[in-house]
């Protein structure tokens, strides 16, 4: 019998159901389905952020399903770009999922977008060749599987186009009508930042509505950044004669990675770093200090060190002075030497930082030590001096961070832990270097951005203290200036005075320079020392930090 036609044509709506029907989209419908459930039930088990949608796990999957289902079906000169998509979209989830246990996170994807050649390079090392083989076989799988299924045509693409603009239609409507509820309110103002958390729980849509936050927020930031910035209120600076007691040079020098726990100076056994053990035998001129960063990835704690923005609150970032700034601001000649390159897809919140100083350089080649000739030649004897440098430390890709000489120093470590002990090496090394210009009006100050999960990295989601607990230490041939300065961060410590957070080392740089904090502004600062800055996009108080 003759397939019935319509008046023009075109097969009937009874043909068209029956097309979709063939066994390739049907397998096609299962597979997509039994993948969104195993990775949402057997990886992550719930929603992986709190969303406004308010959804059970279930009903995502049904979503994700339905959306990617009619994505890998979409016909024409669409389908290798919707392979392509949803190729690329589920590698980066299971990568994240294998090397995590979690979905992709906001602070991990700001990341991506900041890093430069070296980084990126190193994270390749790391995770191998598990990403291209994912991408790859999950490209063969889906283009064989939607090699013979159907196409969706209009009526498909129409309810694809439904079915992805619910999310957003659902809060766009009442906000253009002008109602007056929180959701409508934030979605006038921060269009993207809701998109996102309205899409925070789709596998399909997470990581699109996350690239649209990060590229509103940063640009805001850039923008505000390049404004004109003032002091925090209760932060005030009234010049006076110069004090004995206020350093006329500090020397900054920014670490990475670095866990204070694998320190000999903070009482690890095998300890390689000779200076600073040394070190702890003048404790008139030195202090360590047990210190907590206020983030575990180098955006999200220099942006929050450097600047008064806090775990909870990023906007003082833009809006206030920094230390550099400030440091500028009480006359002291500012210059920012750094290892690590600033190109990334955009500026970095560390470029931004760094920018803010008189002088800032950057160099691509060799060990962190190539950062001390320049240091020592900026040192100019009778001028008030703000100088940092920005060293690579202890970042993954160990073997990169330290020289034969360091990685005989570790020879007593277990070989688990060598490659990261000799960078720990190097660095002391690079901090008896730039000791060379000690003199008795010259403080220094060492302390790294973030800690380290030794031989994973950092910015993991789970709150691993390894990623947290830092060093901080000062010293000086001038015993005023480290009891000074021992004295401010007892200040701004918690936990009965044991534990310093660095979100509150502007407010101590800021005394340490000369300026005056009100004590509501440092009880304030006490408050926002109980909190860490996880990569998920939320605050957490630091009880929740959990041992590896």
């Amino acid at each position: 019998m003759a397939t019935q036609k319509t008046p023009a044509g075109n097969p009937s709506f009874k043909d068209r159901l029956r097309q979709c029907c063939n066994i390739s989209t049907i397998i096609l419908l299962v597979a997509v389905f039994a993948i969104n459930w195993v990775f949402r039930m057997y990886c992550l088990k719930k929603p992986v952020d709190w969303s406004p949608l308010e959804w059970e796990p279930i009903a995502w999957v049904i979503f994700d399903t339905v959306v990617t289902f009619l994505i890998l079906r979409l016909g024409w000169w669409f389908r290798v770009p919707a392979l392509l998509f949803v190729s690329l979209t589920w590698t980066a989830h299971l990568t994240a999922g294998h090397f995590y246990r979690h979905m992709l996170h906001y602070g991990q994807l700001a990341s991506v977008f900041e890093t430069n050649a070296s980084e990126t390079s190193e994270y390749i090392q790391f995770a191998g060749f598990f990403p291209f083989i994912a991408f790859f076989l999950l490209f063969a799988l889906f283009w064989g599987m939607t090699f013979k299924a159907s196409r969706v045509g209009w009526p498909g693409t129409a309810v694809l186009l439904c079915v992805s603009l619910y999310p957003v239609v659902s809060i766009a409507i009442p906000a253009m009508m002008g109602e007056r509820d929180k959701e409508a309110y934030e979605f006038a103002h921060f269009p993207a930042e809701k998109l996102k958390q309205r899409f925070v729980n789709s596998t399909v849509f997470r990581i699109p509505a996350m690239m649209g936050q990060y590229v509103s927020i940063h640009s805001r930031m850039v923008f505000a950044s390049h404004q004109n910035r003032t002091l925090p209120e209760g932060v005030k600076y009234h010049p006076a004669p110069v004090s004995p007691v206020i350093p006329r040079r500090i020397i900054f020098v920014l670490g990475e990675s670095d866990w204070r726990r694998h320190h000999g100076a903070y009482g690890y056994a095998l300890g390689t770093d000779r200076f600073m053990m040394a070190r702890r035998q003048k404790p008139e001129n030195t202090v360590f200090i047990d210190a907590l960063s206020p983030a575990s990835v180098t955006r999200d704690a220099v942006s929050r060190a450097f600047t008064f923005a806090t775990p909870q609150n990023i906007e003082p970032f833009s809006e206030h002075m920094g230390i550099i700034d400030m440091a500028g601001n009480a006359g002291y000649q500012t210059a920012w030497f750094s290892r690590q390159n600033w190109s990334g897809i955009y500026d970095t919140l560390v470029k931004i930082v760094a920018q803010q100083a008189d002088e800032t350089v950057y160099y691509d080649k060799g060990h962190d030590e190539v950062l001390v000739p320049p240091l020592l030649n900026a040192v100019k004897h009778g001028k008030r001096q703000f100088l940092v440098i920005h060293i690579w430390g202890s970042h993954l890709g160990y073997g990169e961070r330290h020289d034969a000489l360091d990685y005989s120093l570790a020879s007593r470590t277990p070989k688990e832990f060598r490659r990261y002990d000799a960078t720990i090496a190097h660095t002391d090394r690079v901090l008896e270097a730039v000791n060379r210009c000690a003199d008795e009006h010259t403080l220094f100050i060492y302390m790294p951005d973030h800690g380290e999960v030794i031989n994973k990295g950092h910015g993991f989601p789970e709150m691993f203290i390894s990623q947290f607990e830092i060093p901080l230490i000062a010293w000086s041939d001038n015993p005023r200036y480290v009891a000074r300065f021992k004295g401010i961060v007892q200040k701004y410590s918690i936990n009965n005075g044991r534990l310093f957070n660095t979100s509150a080392l502007p407010y101590v740089m800021a005394e340490l320079m000369g300026y005056h904090v009100d004590d509501r502004v440092r009880k304030k600062s006490l408050q926002d020392s109980h909190y860490i800055f996880n990569v998920d996009g939320y605050a957490y108080p630091i009880s929740s930090l959990r041992r590896d």
